[in-house]
């Protein structure tokens, strides 16, 4: 059971009447009373219904979602996949796009609740969210909760993701053999748990084979799109600095990359490599086809379903749990050659 208007009002030594007015703004209730109720309230995480119906029968049939935005293909296509199979489920969903501001996110966090939406799946992604403590308010008003993608930490809830390191890991495996030896990562901040786990598998790789990773080997990037990945690499290559392999963290980095490539007269992948995150663009749209590491979203979002469902149903804590990637050679990437080792 979630917190409830009995709870508040008998914390705060008043009636339900009494709690119900000073929440809501009404006259018949003096200032003191008010700002107590209210403290309260807040304090215990309260977020009043916006449907009394939903609040009687405690089920709304709504799930909420939440994910950074939805220009990112990745987070277009995992919404797709979400709201289809939550259609199939006899769900509806109630979207709402971050852009990574955390205010926003705290606020509809809130917005859930007052909907009474009977689960939440949560895609991670504000670099400053080490321990965003708002989002156990879903605890607190009993909604389950499953991280998808990614997961903030400090947060004990359940996520559902690749597993990147070991997808990595694999991309590096292939790049080593193939010859290259400079190494760099374009992809978003470092302080995401996403962005960790695929930084730790290539500083991982690379050190077993007695090599460095370094810092600014990472091309960090403010926002993961084409063109601040496009401004990125051409300061590197302008730079002069050897270049040989590129991991990019989806498929427009991935194409900003090989345009500045070609600008500064390189060959791909004659003499840099190139491997994207996901398989999300029609291989022939591009002019050569670009290598990538492909994250199973029907995996992910079926698992991610399968807990939350079991959650709602079972009242169960749910289980984190790693899908596997799959490396496709394309056209961006040399061939294997025996002797490269």
């Amino acid at each position: 059971m979630g917190i409830s208007l009995k709870d508040i009002a008998s914390a705060a030594g008043v009636s339900e009447a009494t709690a119900s007015l000073a929440l809501n703004g009404r006259k018949g209730v003096n200032a003191q009373t008010r700002d107590k109720v209210i403290a309260i309230a807040k304090e215990m995480g309260y977020v009043g219904s916006d449907n009394a119906k939903t609040l009687a029968s405690r089920r709304s049939g709504l799930i909420g979602v939440m994910v950074p935005n939805i220009s990112n293909l990745f987070y277009s296509n995992l919404v797709r996949h979400i709201e289809r199979a939550l259609r199939d489920m006899g769900y509806k969903m109630i979207l709402v796009t971050t852009e990574s501001n955390i205010n926003y996110e705290k606020e509809m966090i809130k917005r859930f609740v007052a909907f009474r939406v009977e689960g939440a799946i949560i895609y991670p992604s504000i670099k400053e969210n080490e321990k965003p403590d708002y989002i156990n308010i879903l605890h607190q008003n009993s909604i389950p909760m499953v991280f998808i993608g990614s997961y903030y930490p400090g947060i004990d809830a359940p996520h559902v993701m690749s597993d990147l390191y070991q997808g990595v890991r694999e991309a590096v495996d292939y790049l080593f053999i193939t010859g290259a030896r400079n190494l760099y990562y374009v992809g978003g901040c470092k302080t995401i748990v996403s962005n960790q786990l695929k930084e730790k598998a290539i500083r991982d790789y690379l050190q077993e084979r007695g090599l460095d990773f370094p810092d600014d080997h990472y091309l960090e990037l403010e926002h993961t799109r084409y063109e601040n990945a496009y401004i990125r690499m051409d300061a590197l290559l302008s730079s002069g600095k050897p270049v040989d392999a590129v991991i990019a963290a989806d498929a427009f980095t991935a194409l900003a990359v090989y345009n500045v490539l070609r600008k500064h007269d390189f060959l791909v992948p004659e003499q840099v490599s190139i491997i994207s995150f996901d398989n999300l663009l029609y291989p022939d749209i591009c002019v050569t086809r670009l290598s990538c590491i492909e994250q199973n979203l029907n995996s992910i979002v079926n698992c991610t379903l399968q807990n939350l469902r079991s959650m709602i149903r079972d009242h169960s804590d749910g289980v984190s749990h790693l899908t596997p990637t799959k490396l496709i050679l394309r056209d961006t990437t040399r061939q294997y050659l025996a002797t490269a080792r």
